[in-house]
């Protein structure tokens, strides 16, 4: 089933699902990866998404105080991948933050801070995108068309219903498939393909909005020219559940340079 090819994506800066003030039952949405294909070797255009199934080298063990999986950054350690954290697999989506908290959680991780994750994105030189200050096209998975949303099927979660009317709106691109949507310290994605939620930087306007989504998706940003470090969308409690919403985890150096 085609559903089952997918993982419960998409994250927008549209509608969503909206619950009560209080967390729902936390649910991991699992979704087969799609389908391996045979390797391929070759040359691979510039910003250019990977060819599906190509051999990529696993990333290096850290010897920065961070697990082999993350990334060393500033004092902290960031996943080098949304979440599952893994390369070639397609990224979770209709998430809430509570969903990613808890995902987080146990793998002895949280979610990343707001500060933390445009630290991670915009690297050491404060960089508007991961990759530079200049915008450019096809890098990221920032450029996918629209499609119009169901709200009332997509209200209906958990229900198949929902799950395939979500499975209908993703349009990720699998974990790292955009080499060169990396930012300096290797960590790929953070800008386009499923907007991540963050913990808020500061206190929430309202009970129950003590996260932001960051990033914005493959269809880009609402009212905003292209998805960048500094995009801010702060409008939904962690309650919030849309078709392309996923996040990524963050943890404390284990040892800090000097």
């Amino acid at each position: 089933m085609r559903r089952a090819a997918l993982l419960v994506v998409l994250v927008g800066c549209g509608g969503a699902v909206q619950r009560g003030p209080q967390p729902p039952p936390v649910a991991e949405i699992p979704v087969a990866p799609a389908a391996r294909r045979a390797p391929v070797s070759g040359p691979v255009a510039p910003g250019k998404p990977s060819p599906p199934g190509a051999v990529q080298p696993p990333p290096a063990a850290s010897i920065d105080g961070c697990p082999a999986d993350m990334a060393a950054v500033a004092s902290f350690c960031i996943d080098r991948y949304e979440a599952p954290n893994e390369k070639g697999e397609l990224p979770f989506a209709l998430q809430t933050a509570y969903d990613g908290e808890a995902w987080c959680k146990t793998r002895g991780k949280r979610l990343c801070t707001e500060d933390e994750w445009v630290r991670a994105c915009a690297g050491p030189q404060g960089h508007l995108y991961p990759y530079g200050d200049a915008f450019r096209p096809d890098v990221c998975n920032d450029d996918k068309g629209w499609k119009e949303v169901s709200w009332k099927k997509l209200s209906k979660w958990p229900q198949d219903a929902a799950l395939e009317e979500a499975t209908h709106l993703y349009q990720a691109d699998m974990s790292g498939a955009r080499a060169e949507c990396v930012s300096a310290e290797g960590v790929f994605d953070l800008t386009g393909n499923v907007a991540e939620w963050v913990r808020r930087a500061g206190p929430p306007p309202h009970p129950g909005y003590d996260h932001v989504l960051k990033g914005c998706y493959w269809a880009g940003c609402y009212h905003n020219p292209h998805p960048n470090c500094t995009f801010h969308n702060g409008a939904h409690p962690g309650t919030f559940r849309t078709y392309e919403a996923g996040f990524r985890c963050c943890k404390p150096r284990d040892t800090f340079a000097p």
